[in-house]
């Protein structure tokens, strides 16, 4: 028989001996990696306890940013910062170099000056509307001869274009640019100056039908000329789609009219009758200020009796009839118009409605 070892009170063995049987060990004293340990584990919770703020913070900030950027951001408003209609235009015309044209022929600090003295008396009789001051530029310049693309017409340099922007952008003016087109291709020649817009929230659009000939029909300043809408809302939808795409207010787009419109004419598309043959047929755009802008010249007995009732009927009647542009202007010509005197801000703001851009030649 196998003889079974039973240990005895004297006889008692090492517990060490048997490390199957853990649970008879002896404790043991701590050795110096055990206190190292409790050392490092105080360390790490007084870290824990130190740095927690920090942690909470940083962990919000990450929550915070995480959800915003699930968040779509709320879509571009064109309304925010449009000029119209919270102010009114005061703006000076003219081509470049030319000064029987406009005031603004030049870009100096004497006609910044006059400008502004010229503003302050419309915004001291309607505060409600301060006063933007401007240059109407025309980049577009029409000619009577053909010229190298057979245009009549050529665009001022781009080295004098950008003195004008630079001017305005310091002195906090409105720039529009102003399109006279001769013959040249009218989407062609918008393209050539949309980039200004699309850049700068400052620059807008003005275009002339009186020198156009999209239809090869006529030539500046020896035949009249006839514009169609269809000439016409090409542009306007090309400004209507800037503001959304490049992130800069609703454009202005004034278009000038000198001579009567050919809606009820048996014959509107006759040069000699109408200058806009189908005024009704203009675009109606929200994201577009169009301005209905009187251009007609006086310096003759009556001519402030004939101005004021080419307002009222191309901008007032016309306006309630078609209801496709919301705003009215007027122009007024320095030298042309002294012989009779000047209309004054006071007489301009009493037409109906209130012109919301008023521009003087010379």
């Amino acid at each position: 028989m196998r003889e079974t070892f039973q240990p005895s009170d004297d006889n008692q063995p090492d517990m060490d001996w048997y490390p199957s049987t853990s649970s008879w060990r002896l404790p043991r004293r701590p050795g110096p990696v055990s206190v190292g340990f409790l050392l490092s584990a105080l360390m790490a919770i007084i870290a824990i306890v130190v740095t927690y703020p920090l942690w909470q913070t940083s962990f919000q900030g990450a929550i915070q940013n995480t959800i915003k950027l699930q968040q779509p951001e709320p879509p571009f408003d064109p309304n925010i910062g449009a000029v119209l209609p919270q102010h009114r235009v005061v703006a000076y015309y003219a081509v470049p170099g030319a000064e029987a044209t406009g005031p603004a022929y030049e870009p100096t600090p004497d006609m910044l000056d006059r400008l502004k003295q010229q503003g302050a008396a419309y915004e001291a009789l309607d505060p409600r509307h301060s006063v933007q001051l401007g240059i109407d530029l025309v980049v577009s310049v029409p000619d009577s001869s053909p010229g190298p693309d057979k245009t009549y017409s050529h665009h001022v340099d781009e080295q004098t274009v950008r003195s004008y922007i630079d001017f305005c952008q310091k002195n906090h003016l409105l720039l529009f640019l102003d399109l006279n087109f001769g013959q040249a291709q009218v989407m062609k020649e918008v393209n050539s100056f949309l980039p200004y817009l699309q850049k700068y929230r400052f620059v807008h659009m003005a275009v002339d039908p009186e020198w156009m000939f999209p239809r090869h029909d006529g030539i500046p300043g020896v035949n009249l000329s006839n514009v169609r809408s269809s000439d016409l809302n090409p542009i306007i939808k090309a400004l209507a789609d800037i503001p959304i795409k490049y992130h800069v207010p609703r454009k202005m787009l004034i278009l000038h009219q000198y001579r009567p419109s050919g809606d009820g004419l048996a014959n509107p598309f006759s040069g000699s009758d109408a200058e806009l043959a189908d005024k009704q047929k203009l675009l109606s755009e929200k994201r577009v200020d169009v301005v209905l802008h009187v251009d007609s010249v006086g310096g003759y007995q009556g001519d402030h009796e004939d101005k004021q009732q080419q307002y009222a009927e191309w901008v007032k009647r016309d306006m309630n009839l078609y209801q496709n542009f919301r705003y009215g202007g007027f122009k007024l010509f320095y030298r042309i118009e002294a012989p009779t005197g000047l209309m004054t801000p006071a007489e301009v703001l009493k037409l109906d409605p209130a012109p919301m851009v008023i521009t003087y030649g010379n």
